[in-house]
């Protein structure tokens, strides 16, 4: 046998012959106590009060409404498995079950505003709470993938996606989640006369379609029935959209910029979390839920890239000059590009820009400032980046 063969066994088997107490006492505990099979090991059990394959979606949630005031599981949706032994499981559990006992309270507010002046019978509005969101969902069920999800799941789902949102606007601007005071309120009516209500309401305006409030307290509510969404994923998309303005204005130092001459940051925020989960945009204020506007298909890219290619672009200086409510549709499309661009630079220097918007700096004087650029070497640089990255078609 080759020498250096013969070696290597022995060594292998002496280091077998010579394992540690302890490893050999951990090996033997793992055969006297196998996975638990009716948990899998998680040491949780679903709540037989409610529907089993829905009280799982409570573990992505603070607070509950369907499930909130359960004795059986103290609004958690779940219950210790009495087939196993899980210490850290039950400490959460019990966790869970005193964070939705502390969810009634801090969700009164939400009822109570509905129910003021009210002259019928007061109504508990069917709610969830997260880490950075309160949603509202009196919406029907809706189709996802082929799949009809019904009130209690859509509102999860949608609760999860706002998450979503908030993650990755973090973690493209670099900054963090204490720089946000308040949590975002999204509420999601299926009648027409409810959505009036609640814009009046919770947001001040009244209207049949989508109201913000925007800066300190930062609301959205929208009418989400087919008059003005045809399916999930066109309401997905205008919710990115909408808390892509929410999460900007309320930022601090809070302050909406939309109504001043930063339409081009307000709206190419929002149009950016359009085109990074869908690669199209539909949405414009004033007009959230009106289908029947877009521009270009809603292919920002592709037409970025053909108006820059045929020198065909609003100027720069005209898009930064514009309010929200100002911006024509390629402007719509040039501030999405801006924003893309800028984010790809340095998310981090775009970030500490929107805060000198945020605080009434001039945009060419927070460009130069974060940036180092004037409005013109921007735009050249612009451009070039457009011409090497966007899609032809």
């Amino acid at each position: 046998m080759n020498s250096t063969l013969a070696t290597l066994l022995l060594t292998i088997a002496g280091a077998l012959s010579t394992l540690a107490p302890g490893a050999a006492a951990h090996q033997d505990e793992e055969a006297k106590s196998p996975p638990c099979r009716s948990c899998k090991s998680t040491g949780l059990a679903p709540c037989s009060e409610h529907p089993k394959a829905e009280c799982v979606l409570e573990r992505g949630a603070l607070y509950c409404s369907e499930v909130a005031g359960c004795e059986a599981c103290g609004g958690a949706g779940e219950v210790d498995c009495t087939k196993c032994d899980n210490e850290g499981a039950e400490k959460a559990l019990e966790a869970r079950r005193k964070q939705a006992a502390r969810g009634v309270e801090r969700l009164r507010w939400v009822d109570d505003t509905w129910n003021k002046g009210r002259e019928r019978e007061p109504e508990t509005l069917r709610k969830a709470e997260s880490e950075h969101f309160v949603l509202v969902w009196e919406m029907e069920g809706m189709k996802v993938d082929r799949k009809r999800l019904n009130e209690h799941q859509m509102m999860h789902l949608t609760l999860d996606r706002l998450e979503q949102v908030f993650d990755d606007y973090l973690a493209a601007f670099q900054a963090g989640a204490h720089e946000f005071t308040k949590k975002s309120v999204v509420l999601v009516w299926y009648l027409d006369s409810d959505q009036v209500q609640s814009s009046l309401r919770f947001c001040s305006t009244s209207a049949k379609n989508g109201v913000k409030l925007l800066g300190a307290t930062p609301r959205y509510s929208v009418c989400a029935n087919k008059q003005f969404f045809r399916d999930d994923e066109e309401l997905h998309r205008n919710l990115a959209h909408s808390v892509g303005h929410l999460l900007l204005s309320h930022q601090r130092p809070s302050q909406w910029i939309g109504d001043k001459k930063y339409g081009w940051a307000d709206e190419g925020v929002a149009h950016w979390f359009e085109d990074r989960y869908f690669g199209i945009c539909t949405n414009y204020c004033y007009q959230e839920a009106n289908t029947n506007v877009d521009f270009k298909s809603g292919k920002y890219k592709l037409a970025v890239r053909k108006m820059v290619a045929t020198d065909d672009c609003p100027p720069v200086a005209l898009v930064f000059s514009r309010t929200t409510q100002d911006l024509t549709l390629p402007e719509h499309a040039v501030s999405f590009s801006y924003v893309d661009y800028l984010i790809t630079l340095d998310g981090k220097k775009f970030n500490q820009m929107m805060k000198r918007l945020r605080q009434k700096v001039p945009t060419r004087d927070a460009l130069k400032e974060c940036f180092e650029m004037n409005p013109l070497q921007f735009e050249e640089k612009w451009r070039e980046w457009v011409l090497a990255t966007y899609p032809t078609r």
